[in-house]
């Protein structure tokens, strides 16, 4: 039976038809006008043997209604046609006749696509949720902390870079069955049934663990050498949620950091450790307090009773504070104190499991309700619990033909399962990998028309918190009070204000600026030995911290260009070399002036995750550079292109420079590095981890070579990059408007879930334009966003 089920909810998924076939026109006035203009001037490096940049012009359809791709094509076509890149300088020109005559034409033909193509029905938001979605909508509809999106698979990335673009998220029958098994698990763990289990209550004052072995010392004292250890060896649960209440004090240093107090549940076999932690939190107060964890069992390491060299179940509380001086040696098990460090002094440890206030637990009454409402009449206590689950479950309202489906489920199930909570269990799983849950869908029609108002409610959750709308704003679609253009903007402010913004901070800075690559650089350990893998994290911070303080504060975007501060935590100003930063959180930091920091471009995440590890990589910060902030990412490099590494040694003692002005050299490479190489150059004062310097490292055996840094190169305009602060001055005096655009078009493409395509350039200059106008203020921009046609329309 369940394999039945299974089979028609995959049949009911959407699928994205394929692209339409080519097909030519027989258009006498591209005939007779446009055609000979081509095959003289352009076929010769887009035509049958050559086709640069992956275009064939001598082919290309000009029936854009039936081919949106060639729409595509034409519309790049234009632009370069527009910007003078084609054709190339060395090539034989356009006369200003045929130059007027080709882009009227395309202009013309592009034109009326986009006037035929508005009239047609709207483009339909039917996307799955991706893992990120996935896990925080489970989370906030059964307020379970549980790993939802163990067993899936990555998210594939769109063109764009961003993983919610719905012809990139395909949904398979493997995926269905685990999202089933998902299902299950979590179910089995909210909804519970019989009697309630005994609870478990130990309270630690000192570590009862006498034989561990590592390199610590058992303590209630914790500096950075120290642990507190609280074994349970018969008497603890293995499932449920668990309470743990650490009572301490603290001693602060100053001109030190905070210490951390760090809890994890796990245990030890043998010579591993597993351990899983519960949380951390930075202390900032000496005075004696109690703090409260909460988890579940499950979602930690469990030791197998009775078997292993130190049985049990173990709490552990640390201090995870380290200022990275060397760690004095044990004398005898026991560490030196050391006196610059902070204290987090450990008074007791109280571990309850499984916890709860009442049973069922509230998490099980919130679903299903109460035991005595199930007494009286089964079928209709399933009717009323599905009636309350399934407008929150699907995130709109649904009629009582959906209500009785899953009724009928129901009843059909309930003889297989001896109580009732196990059938409404199997019941509620089989709601979870519906489409109306999986999916964020949006019914399609034949013509455009705004989204309703439960519609407007998800886009605009799954745009600022990755998740299903709250009760407030499930409130105002259900009232259609969202509908209200001065509504709608408050409830923007309102998601931005709220801390799960946080998450739309997270992805959409991740994936628009690649932040993710700088987890994937491994750094050289002969140039950087003492280099902390653990700062890659406050690196991608910075950068997430900054673009959230604009957002909050609707400040200036430009200032992701240039600004006179950035966002620091005490390990990140560290690494610049910053004093009197203390403490784990980012806050604003003014910059020295001749730091060259300020913006993007001096942030170590991008300065990294564009690098080899060992040094700066000039053509992937210039590529990273006219992508990410310009959006206009130069061509790929031909199959046969010669790479940078070649097998002359003497070649790689050269600088970046150098190296690129060799490559230069060579015709095949000369045309496309010449428009790149130059963003990257200025920026060769920042090394591999993003520090300034004036001296490039060459490692030659056991030693270095160093060499000058030369951060000057010219663009094909003639304009003279003079290193960072050149090219700052350079994007602002000249590329502003080009980058408010990148931006418009990456956030619209986040917001939307979708490629832009040709029909949304108005939407776009449209809101460029207000973008501009109002000083490229980031926070109205996101309203802007929300409040326009494109994000209302379906």
């Amino acid at each position: 039976m369940n394999y039945r089920i299974l089979h028609l909810l995959f049949l009911l998924h959407a699928v994205i038809p394929a692209s339409a076939a080519l097909a030519d026109s027989d258009s006498a006035v591209f005939k007779k006008d446009i055609l000979p203009i081509l095959q003289a001037k352009c076929v010769q490096c887009h035509g049958s043997e050559n086709q640069e940049s992956m275009v064939r012009l001598d082919t290309l359809s000009t029936d854009l209604m039936k081919n949106r791709a060639a729409a595509e094509t034409w519309h790049e076509v234009l632009n370069a046609l527009d910007s003078a890149e084609m054709p190339p300088e060395d090539e034989d020109q356009l006369t200003d006749e045929e130059l007027a005559s080709l882009t009227g034409w395309i202009r013309k033909t592009l034109d009326d696509y986009v006037k035929a193509t508005s009239r047609r029905s709207g483009r339909v938001v039917h996307r799955r949720l991706n893992r990120v979605e996935y896990q925080n909508t489970l989370l906030d509809l059964l307020g379970l902390d549980m790993d939802y999106a163990l067993d899936l698979p990555p998210d594939s990335p769109s063109e764009d870079g961003f993983q919610n673009n719905g012809q990139a998220l395909q949904m398979s029958a493997f995926q269905l069955e685990y999202a089933l098994a998902t299902a299950r698990r979590a179910l089995d763990r909210v909804i519970v049934s019989g009697p309630a289990p005994q609870q478990y209550d130990h309270e630690f004052t000192e570590s009862n663990v006498r034989n561990w072995r590592g390199n610590v010392e058992r303590s209630n004292r914790l500096q950075r050498s120290q642990v507190f250890l609280g074994t349970m060896v018969k008497d603890y649960p293995e499932a449920g949620e668990f309470r743990i209440r650490v009572t301490f004090s603290a001693e602060l240093r100053p001109n030190k950091g905070y210490p951390i107090l760090e809890l994890s549940v796990g245990y030890r076999p043998d010579t591993q450790i597993l351990f899983r932690n519960v949380d951390s939190v930075e202390i900032k107060s000496e005075a004696q307090q109690t703090l409260e964890f909460r988890g579940r069992l499950e979602n930690h390491p469990l030791p197998v009773r009775g078997q292993g060299k130190y049985p049990g179940l173990v709490v552990r509380v640390r201090n995870a504070y380290d200022d990275g001086s060397q760690r004095p040696k044990a004398q005898k098990g026991k560490f030196p104190d050391e006196p610059n460090l902070p204290v987090i002094n450990i008074h007791s440890v109280q571990f309850e499991a499984p916890f709860f206030e009442q049973w069922p637990p509230q998490l099980h009454r919130q679903i299903i309700g109460a035991p005595a409402e199930q007494q009286n009449d089964e079928t209709s206590w399933a009717n009323k619990s599905l009636t309350q689950f399934l407008p929150r479950a699907f995130r709109r309202p649904v009629t009582e033909q959906e209500i009785k489906r899953f009724v009928d489920f129901f009843q059909t199930v309930r003889p297989e399962f001896p109580t009732v909570e196990e059938a409404m269990r199997e019941t509620l799983a089989m709601a979870l990998i519906s489409p109306d849950f999986l999916y964020l869908v949006e019914p399609a029609g034949d013509e455009k028309r705004p989204v309703t108002s439960s519609e407007l409610a998800s886009r605009l959750s799954y745009f600022l918190w990755s998740t299903m709308p709250d009760d407030q704003l499930a409130a105002r679609a259900a009232d259609d009070s969202l509908l209200n253009q001065t509504v709608l903007a408050s409830e923007v402010e309102r998601l931005l204000a709220d801390k799960r913004s946080q998450r739309f901070v997270d992805q959409f800075t991740r994936q628009w600026l690649n932040l993710d690559v700088v987890d994937r650089v491994a750094i050289s350990k002969s140039y950087y030995p003492k280099f902390p893998e653990g700062l890659k994290q406050d690196m991608i911070g910075e950068t997430q911290q900054f673009f959230a303080f604009l957002l909050q504060e609707n400040d200036s975007a430009l200032k992701l260009l240039q600004s006179d501060f950035t966002m620091m935590n005490e390990p990140l100003a560290k690494h610049y070399g910053y004093p009197d930063v203390w403490g784990r959180d980012f806050r604003p930091v003014k910059l020295n002036r001749d730091d060259h920091r300020g913006g993007l471009l001096g942030h170590a995440s991008v300065l990294l995750s564009n690098s080899t590890g060992a040094d700066s990589h000039a053509v992937r910060r210039a590529v990273w550079i006219r992508d990410r902030l310009l959006d206009d990412p130069p061509a790929p490099p031909p199959p046969d292109a010669p790479t940078l590494d070649e097998a002359d040694p003497e070649f790689l003692t050269l600088s970046i420079r150098e190296q690129l002005e060799v490559h230069r050299e060579r015709a095949a490479c000369a045309s496309c590095h010449k428009d790149i190489d130059p963003w990257g150059i200025a920026l060769e004062n920042f090394d591999a981890v993003g520090l300034w310097r004036d001296e490039v490292r060459r490692q030659k055996g056991k030693r270095f070579d160093k060499l000058p840094v030369n951060a000057v190169d010219t663009l094909p305009d003639g304009q003279e990059l003079n290193g960072v602060d050149g090219l700052r001055r350079y994007l602002l005096n000249n590329r502003k408007q080009q980058f408010a655009r990148a931006l418009v078009t990456r956030l619209l493409t986040y917001a939307l879930g979708r490629k832009l395509e040709l029909t949304d350039e108005s939407a776009i200059d449209d809101l460029t334009n207000k973008f501009v106008k109002n000083d490229y203020r980031l926070g109205d921009l996101v309203t802007q966003i929300v409040t326009s046609e494109s994000f209302q329309t379906k």
